[in-house]
């Protein structure tokens, strides 16, 4: 039997669309590529039925490591309503004026992610890491899971749970998002392979008083490998990893 601190759960998370609210977004909403390591707590959380606030407490010490893509990504348009119409009054007049006058909209556009693909190993604190991989095997979540909007409704399929193990410091091809603080891109190798290297800025943590701290990542596009000199990375399988 594998020690648990040696286990790692790899499941799918897909869907439709998807849509993670970038930490610096205003009138208009990118999305992160890729759900940063907030999303997947909080996506553990809402499997598990844990309260609003619970999850970054709880779930603290997880380890997430993601790959995958999307088909594209679309700018929808859509209509919020920031000032709701009053409540009717319990008798109507012949000669009462309707009351859409004071309700006041505004305008904003998401960038959606379409056909959102993404691939998840996860290892869990040990008084849970037991219990999530049961409700994903059975799809038993306590909350609706969601890509990043709760009208998003995501597809969670559990894969395998197997054995991982740390690496030595080396060259290796890495197939998940990459903490830029933790390995050294191979230039030379990137150039000749032709990968598409993104540097992005994502949440990594965030307190029950909703402050995030985030931290630069490298991600491939197109979610091939990338290659890097690296004391961070572990073996899982058939692929090597970092986590986020």
């Amino acid at each position: 039997m594998v020690d648990m601190e040696e286990k790692c759960i790899i499941f799918k998370y897909k869907g439709r669309f998807a849509h993670f609210l970038k930490a610096e977004a205003n009138t208009s909403a990118p999305t992160y590529p890729i759900p940063p390591r907030t999303v997947l707590i909080g996506l553990v959380g809402a499997i598990l039925g844990m309260g609003k606030d619970q999850p970054q407490v709880e779930l603290e010490d997880s380890k997430f490591a993601v790959k995958g893509k999307s088909e594209c990504t679309h700018w929808h348009t859509s209509n919020f309503r920031k000032i709701p119409p009053p409540t009717l009054p319990y008798q109507v007049k012949r000669n009462d004026k309707g009351s859409s006058g004071a309700q006041k909209n505004t305008i904003i556009s998401q960038e959606w992610l379409f056909k959102p693909d993404f691939t998840v190993w996860a290892r869990l604190p040990d008084n849970y890491h037991l219990i999530f991989e049961d409700r994903i095997k059975e799809r038993k979540w306590y909350f609706t899971p969601s890509l990043g909007l709760s009208e998003m409704i995501a597809d969670i399929q559990y894969i395998d749970t197997i054995a991982i193990k740390p690496l030595e410091f080396g060259e290796y091809d890495i197939m998940s998002a990459i903490r830029n603080t933790e390995a050294e891109i191979d230039l030379e190798k990137t150039i000749n392979r032709e990968i598409a290297i993104k540097s992005i800025r994502m949440p990594r943590e965030v307190t029950q008083e909703r402050l995030f701290t985030h931290e630069l990542y490298y991600i491939e596009m197109n979610s091939n490998p990338i290659p890097v000199k690296t004391s961070h990375a572990w073996k899982a399988s058939d692929n090597n990893i970092m986590w986020l």
